[in-house]
C-alpha cells in the first residue's frame, strides 16, 4: 500500500481501541507578542486512557512553565471533571489536600484562563487524539524501517491541515475538538509516525503551530487494550475549585 494509505489504516485502527498507555514528551513555545499564551511549558511522563467509560490520567514528573520547575503535575479526566495535583495549586488555595477537583461545567464559562487552556491542551495531545488525526494527512512518505520497544515499525513523516484531520473524526469529537483548537488557532501539524505490523500506531512526533505557541508533542504507546489503573481521587482527598477563583484567574 501507499504511504498514505498506510497512514490512513493506522488512523481507522483506532476505532478497535478502547483503552492504552503512553509515555508524552510536551514541549510548549509561546511566541513572542502573542496575547493568551502561557508561555514555555515542558511536561512529561505517562498518559493512560479508556474511552468506555471514559477516564484519563496524566502523570508529569517533568512539569516547568515560563523557565520555573514544579513538583511536577497530576490530572485526571472524567466526563464530570477535572482533578489537579500541583503544590503550587493547592498552595494558592490553602488547602492540604493533594487534589483539586475542577467540574467541566465551570471551565466551560471561564474563558481565557491560562490554566484552562493547559488543560485543553492536554486533552488534544491524547495519543489517541493524535492517531486519530491523522486520517487527514497529505505528503506522506516512508522514511524507513526499525524497532520501537522491540516491535518491528514502518516510519513515515508528512503533514495535515487541521480542518482536513477535523473532516475525518466522528460528528461529536470533530465538535468538541474543532472548538479547542479553533480558540488556540492551531492549523498546520507536521509529523513523524511509526506503525506496526498491526496498524497501530507506536510512536509519533507532531510539531503544531497555533497563534500564541508551537507545541511539539512525542507519544511512545506502551500499551494497546490492556487495562488502565486510574483511581479517581475521594472527596477526602479533593477540594474543589472556587468559582471565584475561576473569575480572577479568567480577567
Amino acid at each position: 500500500m501507499s504511504p498514505k494509505q498506510a497512514i490512513q489504516l493506522a488512523a481507522d485502527e483506532t476505532r478497535n481501541v478502547n483503552s492504552f498507555a503512553a509515555t508524552m514528551d510536551i514541549r510548549i513555545a509561546g511566541k513572542p507578542g502573542s496575547s493568551g499564551s502561557f508561555g514555555n511549558a515542558k511536561m512529561a511522563g505517562t498518559f493512560q486512557e479508556q474511552l468506555h467509560p471514559l477516564l484519563a490520567s496524566v502523570d508529569f514528573g517533568t512539569f516547568s512553565v515560563a523557565g520555573q520547575s514544579m513538583a511536577g503535575l497530576g490530572e485526571i479526566f472524567t466526563p464530570k471533571a477535572v482533578y489537579i495535583k500541583l503544590g503550587l495549586l493547592t498552595q494558592s488555595l490553602h488547602t492540604t489536600k493533594p487534589w483539586v477537583e475542577m467540574p467541566l461545567s465551570a471551565l466551560n464559562k471561564s474563558s481565557g484562563l491560562d490554566l484552562g487552556s493547559l488543560i485543553n491542551q492536554m486533552q488534544t495531545s491524547s495519543p489517541l487524539t493524535q492517531a486519530q488525526l491523522l486520517a487527514g494527512a497529505a505528503n506522506v512518505r516512508k522514511v524507513g524501517t526499525g524497532t520501537v520497544d522491540g516491535v518491528p515499525v514502518t516510519e513515515y513523516s508528512g503533514t495535515y491541515s487541521m480542518s482536513a484531520a477535523l473532516a475525518k473524526l466522528p460528528a461529536d469529537v470533530r465538535g468538541k475538538l474543532g472548538q479547542v483548537l479553533q480558540k488556540v488557532g492551531i492549523n498546520g501539524v507536521q509529523f513523524r509516525a511509526w506503525i506496526d505490523g498491526q496498524h497501530q500506531l507506536r510512536k509519533e512526533i507532531a510539531t503544531e503551530n497555533g497563534n500564541a505557541f508551537t507545541e511539539t508533542i512525542a507519544i511512545t504507546v506502551t500499551s494497546i487494550n490492556q487495562p488502565v489503573t486510574i483511581s479517581i481521587p475521594t472527596a477526602s482527598q479533593t477540594t474543589t475549585l472556587p468559582a471565584s477563583a475561576l473569575s480572577n484567574a479568567g480577567g
